[in-house]
C-alpha cells in the first residue's frame, strides 16, 4: 500500500510565500530559524521563530549567533526578523539563569548590524507577544505585520493579575484603546506596525519595496498621531526634547 504523501510544513508554505524558491537557505531548529534568502533578487539574512514557540535562553543564544555570522560574512544584508512566538519562556529555570541578558544580548549584537549598516526588517507572521516580540521583533527599523498576525505585549488575563483591573473591564477597554486590543490592525493604529500585508498582496514585491526604503529613523510616533492610535505620544516627546536641550 502505497504510502500518503507528508504534509508540507505550514512554515515551509510562509517562508515560500516570503522569500519564493530561496527560502531553502532557511533552516528551522526547534522552531527557531536561522538562514539566508533573496527579496526582490538581492540576498538577505533571516532570523525568528515559528510554531508560536516560546523563545528561551538557548533560542536567543542561537539567533544572536546568527546576527553576528551575518556581520562578519555579509556586510550590510538586510536582516529580515520574522516573529511566531507566544512570548518568553515561562520557566522559573529560564529566569534564574538570566533569560533577561540572554536578550539582552541579542538586542546587542541587532544594535551592532544596525550601526554597521544592516536594515533590520520585522514581519510578525503568526503571534507577536510579549518579551519575544519585544527581545527581537520591536528593534527592527520598521515593522510589518501579516493580517492574521496577532500583535501585542501582553494579555488582558496577564494584565489582569498585574494591574488588578478585572478582566471583563479590561475587555470593555479595548474596544476603543488599541494598546489593550490584540491584532495587526490595532497595533497599526498605535504606529507600532508600519503596513499590515492580506493575504491578496504581493508578499515578496511588498518586502523588497520595504527593505528599499527602510531608514534608522523612528516614526512610530508620528504614525501613532497620524492614525488616531496614540495622539499624545510624539507632542509629548518632542515637549521632552525641546526641556532637555535647554
Amino acid at each position: 500500500m502505497k504510502k500518503p504523501a507528508p504534509k508540507k510544513s505550514t512554515s515551509r508554505t510562509l517562508f515560500a510565500r516570503l522569500f519564493g524558491p530561496s527560502a531553502r537557505g532557511i533552516a528551522v531548529e526547534k522552531s527557531v530559524l536561522t538562514g539566508y534568502a533573496q527579496a526582490g533578487g538581492a540576498p538577505v539574512c533571516v532570523i525568528g521563530t515559528c510554531d508560536g514557540t516560546y523563545v528561551d535562553n538557548a533560542a536567543a543564544l542561537r539567533l544572536a549567533a546568527h546576527v553576528i555570522d551575518c556581520i562578519e560574512k555579509h556586510p550590510k544584508t538586510p536582516i529580515v526578523m520574522l516573529v511566531d512566538s507566544a512570548g518568553q519562556e515561562p520557566n522559573r529555570v529560564a529566569e534564574m539563569l538570566g533569560l533577561a541578558s540572554y536578550f539582552g544580548h541579542l538586542l546587542s549584537c541587532l544594535e551592532l548590524a544596525r550601526r554597521k549598516g544592516h536594515k533590520l526588517i520585522t514581519i510578525a507572521t503568526g503571534q507577536a507577544v510579549g518579551g519575544a516580540f519585544i527581545c527581537y521583533g520591536m528593534f527592527g527599523d520598521r515593522i510589518y505585520a501579516l493580517d492574521s498576525a496577532s500583535v501585542g505585549l501582553m494579555p488582558v488575563e496577564a494584565m489582569s493579575a498585574v494591574t488588578k483591573i478585572p478582566v471583563p473591564v479590561l475587555r470593555k477597554l479595548s474596544k476603543t484603546m488599541p494598546s489593550l486590543e490584540f491584532g495587526a490592525k490595532p497595533f497599526a493604529l498605535l504606529g507600532g506596525v508600519e503596513e499590515v500585508w492580506s493575504a491578496k498582496d504581493d508578499v515578496p514585491a511588498r518586502l523588497a519595496r520595504a527593505i528599499a526604503a527602510a531608514t534608522t529613523e523612528d516614526n512610530r510616533a508620528a504614525l501613532g498621531k497620524k492614525r488616531g492610535g496614540r495622539r499624545l505620544a510624539l507632542d509629548i516627546a518632542k515637549r521632552v526634547l525641546a526641556e532637555s536641550a535647554r
